[in-house]
């Protein structure tokens, strides 16, 4: 599973409710609803990724990167 953050589209910010069910019935496990900032964050297999971006009211989908540092790496 990716871990993904999904952006909703300004005009459909009134019907996130609806969006957020949208999302789920697409594959997405839904983490957290950011309602302020109109962000969903989640998990999802990286072949629902199409199926996400395609649910009305989405205007991004975006993959969460992480970054690993060296051991002994500090920025203390």
């Amino acid at each position: 599973m990716d871990k993904v953050v999904v952006s909703v589209a300004d005009e459909s910010l009134s019907d996130l409710t609806a969006v957020v069910a949208d999302l789920r019935e697409a594959g997405l496990v839904v983490d957290d609803v950011l309602e302020a900032l109109g962000m969903v964050t989640g998990s999802v297999a990286p072949e629902a990724i199409r199926s996400l971006k395609a649910v009305p009211g989405v205007a991004d989908v975006e993959r969460q990167r992480v970054v690993h540092l060296p051991p002994g790496s500090s920025t203390a």
